[in-house]
């Protein structure tokens, strides 16, 4: 068949008839070119709109072409893509997909996998892929200062089973980097760049890394910023005061010019040339002179600054040398070199060396004359180094003259130390005295005298003061330990500048002030040791010891014991005596013997008093107890006469009760439901009460901090009305109405007692319950749920019953399973416009029902909820066999 005939019957269509395909498929004019069309189902890729592809003849088994794509991705992410490649006869179908991933502010693409979907078995066809990726170049930014090279790691990706082998190529100005480098497989390699710029400018650059293997390419651009160079050298120098010191410093040149730098720094001390010139990748030396007319440490900088004009050389006659100058080069004004400097300008030698001592807690003075021989007034600032010293700062001495300057030494430890006094000014310069300063240990201070009774004791304070910065540690030293005490433990610890106050206890053991001196001693490792001297005078016992009490029932005894010890440092002979002020036969000594008690220094005496009351009247009793020496001797003289005997009063109350007995009645319970309010009337009989009585006091008696917790805000006490029988015969002649206002908040049980008091002393006893009961629920809220294991939710709102939020808590009480309710949230404020709370149900198992009461209290409010879970009914499911359609007969054989 001729071309002419082929060309023809291709464009009627009848070409590839099967009579005419199986003849033309062994003759070689059959190798024409087939055209696709080309689609692809996402905007991220691109082809062109056909492919002409040589078909296979007889003498070849495949046929190839080569399609390339663009592929745009807008960023991160996995792009896949259907390629079809459709013709009259045939249709290719290839999916391609496409990963790109970042690293750091790089995008790379990850990998391309293409495989064939669909492909015609008569023929093979193999279109090979070209790739282009053109999504934006990733950039790479860096910033240093001139000369000083920062690197930077570029992450390269390689996810497939091949190692890659990638060659770079590196353009801009001051970016380098090695020529190639191996990607190994399923890892991530970095290649090092690294920018270092010469100048203080912006340079522009690209890094291109191909795949040798398929001829890929990354591409960044690199921007590299060079700010201000960083300082060549930190140079520390040191000088003396009011002497020159030369110093010498390399000055480099790493430019391709000779440059002529001007020569500046910001430290008035530091002198030396205009200018220097360097020659072109050399460094010359440059001399520097110190000179500072005081000590201390100051910090700059010395700056080399180019003008970019290029150096003209002159001969001796001032004729230019070598031609023409070269023209300008702007690149290189304003370039720069520096170093920054520390100088420390250390003291000249001291005019005289002083010494001073003081004992701590005093001061001393120190005068230094200071002459002025100049024909002006001399102004001198002074600055003293030394916590310790203190003077003025500034001395003015007039022409020819001498003038003392006065300083004050005042220690605050012990020991010796230096200090040190210097005088300035810009004409003379500095100049300086060295103080060897002692500080001693402290004088000893006296304190006031102290004076007490015998048998009783007095105070005084101690101050302590710290005046250093650490803590300060004192142990306390005391032999006098029997009149004298402290009321603080051994080590004592003083914060930094602060004072402790100390109290000082002093309890006398004789008559006048002989045996009562004594020394406190505080030791310090930094203040040595400080030693107070105390003395005291031991009076006459004049005063009355603290009145006591015994509360006893009506017609029942009730005991005391008074211990008395024997204040004395010797031994003392006794006498106890008991008395009272009206009924003596209420009251009785337990002694065997009251007289001539033998007491051993400093030991105590118990005596045991018993009050009987026979009528409900208060008693009033006292204890006498008398001492004298053992030894017969006199206690002291007081107005010339000899003391022999000394006596101790201590006055006694005796309280009679009365307690309502329970077999007479029983025990009155006020009974209220919280959150509600009840009153209550009260009656309470005096009984035994003497005639005449009419003034009464009352209160409530609380056993525990619990109950006063619970009661002191919601109980009131009214007395309404008191009431005298007539009849002679009554046991009670007064009896007392009281009105209970019982207003509780929350459920509780107490057990207190109203306790009544005559102005004659006698009291009256009753006890009285007080019970809060639950409160009625102030609603019902059920939740359904929503299986087993499932949470199922019900909110609600609270408002505060007051303009101001309230804070609140909110808990379940009654609740067995833990988990099962909740309620969110737990504590807050409950504002006046609305606080919504969340309660949550999850159950965890069927045929059991859930219950709990719900509390939420604010601060004069409480709320109490029942809340239910609600279960849904279980339906167990129906069994239904596979064969019910079919008869019976049809199942048996």
């Amino acid at each position: 068949m001729s071309k002419e005939e082929i060309s023809r019957r291709k464009k009627a269509g009848i070409l590839f008839d099967s009579s005419i395909f199986k003849e033309l498929q062994h003759d070689e004019l059959f190798h024409h070119t087939k055209t696709f069309a080309v689609s692809v189902n996402t905007e991220y890729f691109r082809v062109p709109e056909t492919l002409c592809v040589v078909m296979p003849g007889k003498s070849q088994q495949q046929g190839e072409a080569e399609l390339p794509i663009d592929f745009t991705p807008d960023g991160v992410g996995h792009y896949p893509c259907d390629l079809t490649l459709k013709a009259s006869d045939d249709v290719r179908l290839y999916r391609i997909e496409c990963t790109v991933i970042p690293s750091g502010d790089v995008v790379f693409l990850l990998g391309i996998i293409a495989h064939v979907l669909h492909l015609p078995s008569r023929v093979f066809l193999f279109v090979y892929v070209r790739f282009t990726f053109t999504g934006s170049v990733a950039e790479l930014r860096f910033t240093t200062p001139a000369h000083t090279p920062v690197k930077q790691n570029v992450p390269v990706v390689n996810q497939t089973a091949d190692k890659w082998l990638l060659k770079a190529d590196i353009t801009g100005s001051g970016f380098t980097g090695p020529r190639s480098m191996t990607a190994h497989a399923q890892s991530t390699s970095f290649y090092p760049l690294t920018f270092t710029p010469a100048f203080e400018s912006t340079n522009k650059g690209q890094l291109k890394l191909m795949n040798t293997a398929d001829g890929m390419e990354h591409t960044f651009s690199l921007v590299g910023v060079g700010e201000k160079p960083l300082a060549l050298e930190h140079l520390v120098l040191h000088c003396t005061a009011n002497q020159r010191k030369t110093v010498s410093i390399r000055v480099p040149n790493v430019t391709n010019q000779r440059l002529q730098y001007h020569v500046s720094s910001d430290l008035p001390i530091i002198t030396g040339a205009k200018t220097i010139s360097v020659l072109s990748l050399q460094e010359e030396t440059f001399d520097v002179a110190l000179l500072s007319r005081r000590r201390g440490d100051y910090s700059g900088a010395l700056c080399f600054v180019a003008d970019g004009k290029p150096f003209i050389e002159v001969d001796s006659d001032g004729d230019e040398v070598g031609g023409p100058a070269p023209p300008p080069t702007p690149d290189l004004e304003g370039y720069t070199v520096w170093y920054s400097l520390e100088v420390h300008v250390l003291p000249a030698p001291c005019i005289a060396s002083i010494p001073v001592s003081c004992a701590y807690r005093s001061a001393t003075e120190v005068d230094i004359p200071i002459t002025n021989p100049g024909s002006s007034e001399l102004t001198l600032q002074v600055a003293l180094q030394g916590d310790e010293l203190h003077g003025a700062n500034e001395l003015v001495v007039s022409p020819s003259s001498t003038e003392q300057y006065r300083l004050t030494y005042q220690p605050l430890s012990v020991g010796i130390k230096s200090g040190s006094v210097i005088f300035f000014s810009e004409k003379v310069g500095e100049f300086w005295y060295d103080l060897q300063l002692d500080g001693m240990t402290a004088e000893p201070v006296t304190l006031s005298p102290m004076q007490c009774e015998l048998g009783r004791s007095s105070t005084q304070t101690v101050s302590l003061a710290n005046p250093t910065g650490d803590p300060l540690l004192l142990e306390i030293q005391s032999p006098n330990t029997h009149n004298y005490s402290l009321n603080t433990k051994s080590p004592l610890v003083v914060p930094p500048k602060s004072t402790e106050d100390v109290l000082l206890s002093f309890t006398p053991s004789a008559l006048g002030r002989d045996r009562h001196v004594a020394e406190i001693v505080f030791v310090s490792e930094k203040l040595g040791t400080l030693s107070y001297n105390v003395s005291g005078s031991g009076l006459m016992p004049r005063r009355e010891e603290p009145l006591l009490q015994i509360c006893a029932a009506l017609g029942l005894t009730g005991t005391t014991v008074i211990p008395f010890t024997n204040p004395a440092d010797l031994s003392v002979m006794a006498t106890v005596r008991l008395t009272a002020e009206s009924d003596a036969s209420s009251w009785s000594l337990l002694l065997k013997t009251a007289s001539d008690i033998a007491l051993s220094p400093h030991s105590t005496l118990y005596i045991p008093i018993n009050f009987k009351p026979s009528v409900m009247k208060a008693e009033r009793g006292r204890c006498s107890v008398e001492i004298c020496c053992a030894n017969g001797e006199a206690w002291d003289a007081v107005d010339g006469a000899p003391v022999y005997k000394l006596h101790f009063h201590y006055p006694i109350d005796g309280i009679p009760e009365y307690t309502l007995p329970c077999t007479l009645k029983k025990q009155p319970k006020v009974v209220c439901v919280a959150n509600s309010r009840v009153e209550e009337v009260f009656e309470a009989p005096l009984c035994a009460a003497e005639p005449g009585e009419e003034a009464f006091s009352y209160r409530l008696e609380l056993a525990s901090a619990a109950s006063a917790a619970d009661l002191e805000s919601c109980v009131a006490l009214e007395l309404l009305k008191q009431t005298t029988c007539d009849d002679d015969d009554d046991k009670t002649p007064l009896l007392l109405t009281f009105n209970i206002l019982f207003t509780p908040k929350g459920t509780f049980s107490h057990d207190v007692e109203l306790v009544v008091t005559a102005s004659g002393g006698a009291v009256w006893r009753f006890p009285v319950c007080f019970q809060a009961t639950d409160p009625s629920f102030d609603d019902v809220i059920d939740i359904e749920a929503a299986g087993l294991g499932q949470t199922s939710i019900v909110k609600f709102s609270l408002t505060s019953q007051s303009n101001e939020p309230a804070r609140f808590r909110a808990y379940f009480e009654g609740l067995k399973d833990t988990g099962v309710f909740s309620v969110t949230p737990v504590t807050g404020q409950l504002a006046p416009s609305g606080s919504t709370f969340h309660v949550a149900f999850k159950p965890r198992m069927y045929g059991k029902g859930y219950e709990a009461r719900l509390i939420i209290e604010a601060r004069n409010d409480r709320w109490m909820y029942k809340v239910r879970g609600v279960i849904p009914d279980y339906k167990p499911p129906k069994a239904q066999s596979a064969y019910k359609h079919l008869r019976s007969s049809a199942c048996i054989r």
